[in-house]
């Protein structure tokens, strides 16, 4: 039977996951859907970049590891993480569903918010 290599692999793969449900629930969206290869629809695309952005500001996974655990170009990763930086900005009702979202994650994780 073969060992984990990494363990920290495992770890960045449960963190991108949890983010991945808490977008999907938060917006409707499936799993499945958030893990196709393809955009999907503007709402999916747009719970996966949520998902993206959690992933990034909660847990500080670099731009490679989320492309790498979202199934995405690197480009499309830091695109994703901006843009949602920016909506947050212009946006205080997003911004405090978004706020509301990152404390569930580190909760999700066990961490103290």
């Amino acid at each position: 039977m073969g060992s984990i290599q990494n363990p920290a692999i495992f770890v960045v793969a449960q963190r991108a996951s949890l983010a991945l449900v808490l977008a999907g629930q938060f917006y409707g969206v499936t799993i499945e859907e958030l893990r196709k290869p393809t955009r999907g629809r503007p709402y999916v695309a747009r719970a996966r970049q949520i998902a993206i952005h959690l992933t990034r500001s909660v847990f500080g996974l670099s731009h490679q590891q989320l492309a790498a655990e979202f199934r995405r170009d690197r480009s499309t990763v830091h695109h994703a993480h901006h843009l949602i930086a920016r909506m947050r900005e212009k946006n205080q009702e997003f911004d405090t569903s978004l706020k509301a979202m990152e404390c569930l994650l580190r909760q999700s994780a066990g961490w103290q918010s």
